[in-house]
């Protein structure tokens, strides 16, 4: 059965999408100004569905408990439940739907903060939902393009309800997802693309998205290194191997490994091999490290 869109002046539906994925996918999407006490149910679906209130008030009925919803409220109805929900009579809601499925969906929604015991959650980027709802509906035709399009939308309409989570609570605390292993293998891999350049580990903490503080742990206890000692080191080794295979000025080799200053690098040079840059270039030995650390 291909994609149907039903429109009108208060309503828009799209539904019987295909599914093209078993992580997740979409399985229909829909806006609507709801009458005066409209009400749908009580019914059960075979997939996830999360509505968002635009505007206006309603009632949710789920797990023998009743809900009074308001703009800004998000309410989730889990598969294979029956549940029932109905616009106020004098101030109707107007709401967005999304169904979806697959096995990332629950993931996802968890990340959201939403599990059976908490079916309701607030969200306050409102305009950003209703335009990836409205993409959704507009992506309608039956294409492949569009099949693409439809299931990229579904992930920013769910990344944009867990990021929306995560900034509440990072306010509180910082919350870093993955083991400590994945953070510094990122901050590895961008001081090697990035070393020739004047970076400071504020710069490779910002660009993994974790504090300079929580980077500078989980370095020593996964290397037995600060991201400082790592950097400098990374960049001498670099150096080293410049002054060994080429007759560049001193100067060049330090602006090559991240020193604007010529002066600075031989400074550090001297503290951790205890010869100068000139001086290692003339014995053409490997260096012995100082106890000393910048």
């Amino acid at each position: 059965m291909r994609p149907k869109l039903t429109k009108s002046a208060r309503y828009k539906c799209l539904e019987f999408l295909k599914k093209n994925s078993y992580e997740l996918y979409l399985s229909y999407c829909g806006v609507e100004d709801c009458d005066p006490s409209h009400s749908y149910g009580p019914i059960s679906r075979t997939e996830f569905l999360l509505h968002y209130v635009i505007k206006g008030k309603g009632v949710f009925n789920a797990d023998g408990k009743s809900y009074h919803l308001s703009e800004h409220d998000a309410f989730l109805i889990y598969p294979d439940e029956t549940t029932y929900y109905q616009a106020d009579e004098t101030e109707p809601w107007s709401y967005i739907w999304v169904g979806f499925n697959g096995i990332k969906a629950e993931n996802a929604l968890t990340n959201a903060s939403f599990s059976k015991e908490n079916r309701v959650n607030q969200f306050y980027n409102k305009e950003n939902l209703i335009a990836i709802v409205n993409k959704m509906l507009n992506a309608s035709k039956l294409t492949y393009a569009n099949d693409l399009k439809r299931e990229g939308y579904l992930y920013l309409f769910l990344s944009a309800l867990v990021q929306e989570k995560y900034d509440i609570k990072s306010k509180e605390a910082d919350i870093y997802d993955y083991p400590y292993q994945i953070y510094v293998d990122h901050a590895l891999e961008f001081i090697k693309h990035n070393y020739e350049k004047n970076i400071k580990v504020n710069d490779i903490a910002q660009y993994i998205g974790i504090n300079r503080s929580y980077l500078t742990t989980i370095f020593k206890k996964t290397i037995n290194t600060s991201p400082q000692e790592y950097l400098v080191k990374y960049r001498l080794e670099k150096a080293c191997s410049l002054l060994k295979t080429t007759d560049l000025p001193i100067g060049v080799i330090a602006s090559r490994v991240g020193y604007d200053n010529p002066l600075t690098f031989s400074k550090v040079f001297k503290n951790f091999y205890e010869v100068s840059p000139t001086v290692f270039r003339t014995q053409q030995q490997e260096p012995i490290y100082s106890n000393k650390k910048e």
